[in-house]
């Protein structure tokens, strides 16, 4: 979704994750029907990985306790509104000895504007193989960087979490493009949400940026998220720094792929994630 950016330090003095467990967390309102708890001020755009998070959370509250999710694919398909709550409906699909599966929509002013099927597993194995994570500089070496989203949004993504840039340049102009080291700034999640909803949340963050590394053009005005896919290989952990790689494999002239892996400091991978945008050219005036 698009986002405006500024480059500065991370906030001396942060709460946590408590604005983002407000966000995230759902009222009850029916049996399979909850509701986000909080709207901003009118005439912006949903953030699509608060929607996507939440619609998480929608389908794990319809799991047992030893379910996790182990996939998500997520369609976005209108543009929602900060001023408006969401309200999700959860479809039971399948119960599974070994594997549950729910579809979510997302629905405001009565048509949908997401729909997410995910995936739980009672299997709690980790994997056996994995790649590496590439080199990069440590977050301790790393400049901070502060999204500021307009005053409008229900959350700033600088308020909960630290992230960095990896890399010891300085141009701000492509900082945005570069892979992130990040850390919720605190990891208790005080059991309202899981870890696995915080990373959704926190993987649609500067994601789409991913196309425009290959190419280099400038005559975008924005990128918009026509998708968002989630594989979790391991446990997800928020006690320590967490790297996030992005890439993309194809991009065309409207719409591109981005590729990117989260891996755990200490090398551990701990997603896959894939997006396809669509890239908005300026206009000539």
């Amino acid at each position: 979704m698009p986002m405006s950016s500024s480059v500065d330090a991370a906030p001396s003095e942060a709460p946590g994750l408590l604005p983002l467990l407000d966000v995230l967390d759902l009222e009850p309102v029916e049996l399979d029907i909850y509701r986000s708890r909080r709207a901003g001020e009118p005439g912006f755009r949903l953030f699509g990985g608060e929607v996507c998070a939440q619609a998480l959370v929608a389908a794990e509250r319809t799991t047992a306790p030893e379910c996790r999710p182990h996939s998500l694919h997520a369609y976005f398909l209108r543009p929602g509104d900060t001023g408006v709550k969401v309200v999700f409906r959860v479809d039971r699909l399948q119960e599974g000895r070994t594997f549950r599966r729910r579809r979510v929509t997302a629905i405001q002013h009565g048509e949908p504007i997401l729909c997410l099927e995910a995936s739980f597993t009672t299997d709690r194995s980790g994997t056996d193989h994995q790649v590496s994570a590439p080199e990069a500089p440590a977050p301790e070496d790393c400049e901070p960087f502060l999204w500021r989203f307009p005053a409008g949004w229900p959350l700033q993504p600088g308020d909960v979490f630290d992230v960095r840039p990896a890399t010891t340049e300085t141009r701000a102009h492509r900082r945005l493009l570069e892979d992130l080291w990040f850390r919720p700034l605190g990891e208790d999640t005080e059991g309202r949400v899981s870890p696995a909803a915080v990373l959704t949340y926190f993987s649609d963050l500067t994601f789409v940026s991913a196309l425009l590394r290959p190419t280099g053009r400038t005559d975008v005005d924005h990128m918009t998220s026509l998708d968002h896919v989630l594989w979790f290989h391991n446990e997800v952990r928020l006690d320590d720094w967490l790297y996030f790689t992005k890439n993309s494999p194809a991009v065309g002239t409207l719409r591109g792929l981005a590729e990117g892996r989260i891996f755990h400091r200490d090398g551990t991978i701990i997603a896959t994630v894939a997006q396809e945008g669509l890239i908005h050219a300026k206009r000539e005036s």
